[in-house]
């Protein structure tokens, strides 16, 4: 492989994150307070919100296991309208994710251990029966974990519509100064790349000693 390509694939990745979190930042940069039905409708590709008049419980939670069989830190939870049961059977058309590695660990525990010792949700139902407000980020195609989503599809199966989003709780737009630094990185590799490209000229790619053939 040319010593170029390795700047341009490396540099390929920051550019497209930095300019969509830059993009994010500028036109999402300010919370807005939106009905649950508003949101699932309009299906936005990004943005900050705050839904007015949805919760969700951990109940509803749905934890997921890595290739080495522990549980990973994603915990995503089915959205209900409040004032509504947060276990019913209705399709859910919006999941938070919450990323808490003891939090899931806990929540695992108890919801795998359900269905044989079912007291446990007695025990702990001031963590699994407790409503949340739904406040974070829009997961966009370039952030959402598309693993993850086949793993909370098949636990989850009829109980969440075709056409959910994700909100991951809690996150807050990139800071703009942080964005820019990410992009400006990207662009430099690319940059070195172009000019590694450039300065290694026609002809690169012949063999150490092998004369150019002429006509």
């Amino acid at each position: 492989m040319r010593l170029g390509w390795i700047p341009l694939i490396v540099g390929l990745g920051p550019t497209i994150f930095g300019g969509h979190a830059l993009y994010e930042a500028k036109v999402a940069g300010e919370k807005k307070d939106i009905a649950l039905a508003s949101l699932v409708e309009e299906q936005p590709a990004f943005g900050w919100y705050r839904v007015t008049d949805a919760r969700y419980s951990l109940i509803d939670a749905v934890t997921l296991q890595g290739v080495t069989g522990a549980t990973l830190p994603d915990v995503y939870v089915r959205v209900h309208p409040a004032g509504t049961p947060g276990s019913d059977e209705a399709p859910a058309k919006l999941l938070v994710h919450l990323e808490d590695q003891a939090l899931a660990d806990r929540v695992n525990a108890i919801l795998s251990r359900a269905a044989d010792e079912p007291q446990l949700l007695a025990e702990n139902a001031a963590l699994l029966d407790a409503e949340h407000v739904v406040e974070g980020m829009v997961e966009s195609p370039l952030t959402i974990d598309r693993t993850d989503q086949k793993g909370v599809r098949g636990a989850l199966g009829a109980r969440l519509a075709s056409d959910y989003l994700v909100i991951t709780q809690g996150r807050t737009p990139a800071p703009i100064g942080r964005a820019i630094a990410i992009l400006a990185a990207g662009l430099a590799l690319l940059g070195l790349a172009a000019l590694l490209l450039l300065r290694r000229g026609p002809g690169v790619g012949a063999a150490a000693g092998e004369e150019p053939v002429t006509h």
